[in-house]
């Protein structure tokens, strides 16, 4: 195998032959030989390979080699097309080598022949009629189903729930419509192929199911592959646990009524109860007030009023599903309603009792237009390597970001891996040379109410000194806005969170080539802007999370009861992955060059900013502004 990896990603190679642009580099054929040798000997592999090592394809090639069945993850549905297509058809044409490859998303990413037709018949749906035709006729069409193909519905539409499934809505077998089902077809096309391109979501669903003996989703492999795989702790924390939604419960009850139209109509008792459950529902989701927020199930029931909502919530529910049982042998579709409603009753029964697990996580995620009660595992290692252990195949988990301060402790604790090889790849890019590190003296800790007006002033040095071709990162949406609003006059073109779609706003960026973006969350990730339209990378505060999230909170009071140090555990590391994902937005070429601006004092003022600065790419570092108008100076009298 190694001489095949050779012959592929040598100097002259395979890829140097098919792939315009493409340079060897010795870590990535290094890497793609390691992988090689993982799946060979069926071990357990975590890899960081740093920013332009090719990891893509240094984990692509050797799984196409190697005849292998393997499910390869990604972090996202956008980065899973990607993968499929475009850099598994430019190996195909490359490697010339016949294989089957498969892409597989969850089962609400594929239009439902049948939910469609039921939508088609809503009355409550005749303003949308014009699109669900438009659907109609591209269900005939298309191949795959995929409602993000060609467009055709946009994600955030009202209808998409409506012509999509559920696991908890699905008829299976029993549907009229299995003979042509899109997501029979996709399982069916990754039951038959050797490459299976899937993400963490879908990885841990299946997960999930197999472990409540549900069945399973994905074919079983010879091999998995884990891209991005920084994100995986946080995904399998999801999905190891109980949760139920407002949308879950509204959704029964409608389809309750859809069905009962058409196979029970003179079980109008079915109407009265699916329309009490939905006004239980509604009164319940009102008394856990109109703050958007993420916080323990018990401060939540300590609300006047929500314990006895929720006792009138189930009581209603209750009622439902005993008509629901009566009705169940009138159709299908009843039926499955029927063990709907029970399944939901059980999972509320979760939050009923207030006798707290010390193992479960129990909180509310209570948002404007629904609600989702959560009961999430405290700790997810041990399902995660139970899981492992009843696959011994090869494992390999890649990302930019796995290590704090050089270690995986972090990541292979999270993840309950025991035993497996590590290795690390840093980036082939020159930092010493392309890039420079700034270190803003600011005399007041980012609590202070003057650190605002101190960030402001050095986006607005920066954006001078960079001509516009900035990102500005922040840790709040607060900070963002109201940085925004004092650039609101600048010289180049803004973009700001919020004010257009995340795909909008990036290639509006890249168009300009001298813009100023400000962004948060998302944007500390998955955003690759190469060349000089990205110049300075500004970060306003080292990325703690948030200190009131409920699962964050759970495991720090965890951890310190048992005597651990929870913010050294979980809190520094954490936030060190972050600040690595949001540097690796700055040099993306060998070609590129920038500035990072890490504007927080504690950095340097305080003991464990030696574990980010560690962490980082060997930069040259000053405090000094000048050095910065300098550095830009110089590149563009170069250029």
């Amino acid at each position: 195998m190694e001489e095949e990896i050779s012959r592929a990603f040598g100097e002259g190679g395979l890829l140097s032959q098919h792939i315009k642009g493409y340079a060897p580099r010795p870590q990535q054929q290094e890497m793609a030989n390691t992988i090689s040798e993982a799946l060979s000997k069926s071990t357990v592999l975590i890899a960081e390979a740093g920013t332009g090592t090719g990891k893509t394809f240094a984990y692509l090639v050797p799984a196409i080699l190697s005849g292998q069945k393997v499910i390869i993850s990604t972090g996202t549905k956008n980065l899973q097309d990607q993968l499929f297509h475009k850099d598994i058809p430019t190996l195909r044409k490359a490697l010339a080598m016949p294989f089957q490859a498969a892409l597989l998303k969850g089962r609400s990413n594929y239009l439902c022949h049948y939910r469609l037709h039921q939508a088609q018949h809503d009355p409550l749906l005749t303003s949308h009629s014009d699109l669900l035709y438009d659907l109609m006729i591209w269900s005939g069409e298309t191949r795959s189903g995929d409602l993000s193909e060609d467009d055709v519905l946009e994600e955030g539409s009202a209808l998409w729930p409506r012509v999509t499934s559920t696991i908890d809505n699905c008829l299976g077998s029993d549907c009229p419509n299995s003979a042509e089902c899109f997501i029979s077809e996709a399982r069916k096309r990754a039951q038959e192929a050797d490459i299976v391109v899937v993400n963490h979501h879908l990885l841990m669903s299946d997960m999930a199911l197999k472990s409540n003996g549900q069945g399973e989703v994905l074919p079983n492999a010879d091999a998995y592959i884990i891209d991005e795989a920084h994100q995986l702790p946080n995904i399998a924390t999801q999905f190891l646990g109980n949760r139920i939604s407002s949308h879950q419960i509204q959704e029964l009850c409608r389809d309750t009524v859809r069905e009962m139209a058409q196979d029970a109509p003179d079980m109008q008792l079915l109407q009265d109860h699916a329309d009490k459950t939905e006004s239980a529902l509604r009164t319940f989701h009102s008394s856990l007030g109109d703050k958007e927020q993420r916080v323990p199930w018990m401060s939540l029931l300590e609300k006047m009023g929500v314990e006895n909502k929720l006792t009138d919530l189930i009581d209603t529910m209750e009622g439902l599903s005993q008509q629901l049982s009566l009705a169940a042998e009138r159709g299908k579709g009843l039926e499955q309603c029927h063990n709907r409603s029970e399944v939901l009753l059980q999972t509320l029964h979760f939050f009923d009792s207030k006798q707290e697990d010390s193992q479960l996580v129990l909180w509310g995620d209570v948002r404007q237009n629904g609600m989702t009660l959560h009961a999430t595992p405290q700790n997810i290692s041990e399902h995660f390597q139970q899981w492992i252990d009843q696959k011994p195949q090869s494992w390999i988990f890649t990302s930019a970001t796995l290590t704090v301060a050089g270690k995986f402790n972090n990541f292979s604790d999270q993840l309950g891996i025991s035993e497996a090889d590590s290795v690390v790849w840093p980036s082939p890019f020159d930092f010493e040379k392309q890039s420079l590190l700034y270190m803003p003296n600011i005399p007041v800790d980012p609590s202070h109410d003057d650190y605002l007006s101190h960030i402001i002033q050095i986006s607005k040095d920066m954006i001078t000194y960079s001509q516009g071709r900035t990102f500005l990162l922040f840790t709040s949406y607060r900070a963002l806005n109201s940085v925004a609003d004092a650039l609101a006059n600048i010289d180049y073109p803004l973009m700001v969170q919020g004010r257009s779609s995340k795909s909008n706003l990036l290639s509006e960026f890249r168009e300009h080539g001298n813009a100023v973006l400000l962004g948060t969350s998302s944007f500390w990730e998955g955003v690759d802007v190469r060349g000089e339209a990205l110049s300075c990378v500004l970060i306003d505060k080292i990325p703690f999370s948030a200190p009131d999230d409920p699962i964050l909170q759970a495991k720090i009071d965890y951890l310190r009861e048992r005597g651990g140090n929870p913010f050294s555990a979980i809190q520094i590391p954490s936030a060190v992955i972050q600040l690595k994902q949001g540097i690796g937005r700055l040099i993306r070429d060998h070609s590129d060059y920038g500035v990072l601006v890490l504007c927080d004092p504690r950095f340097l003022t305080k003991p464990y900013g030696k574990y980010f600065l560690r962490s980082l790419p060997p930069m040259p570092i000053t405090q000094d502004k000048a050095d910065v108008k300098v550095f830009f100076e110089v590149r563009e009298t170069a250029a």
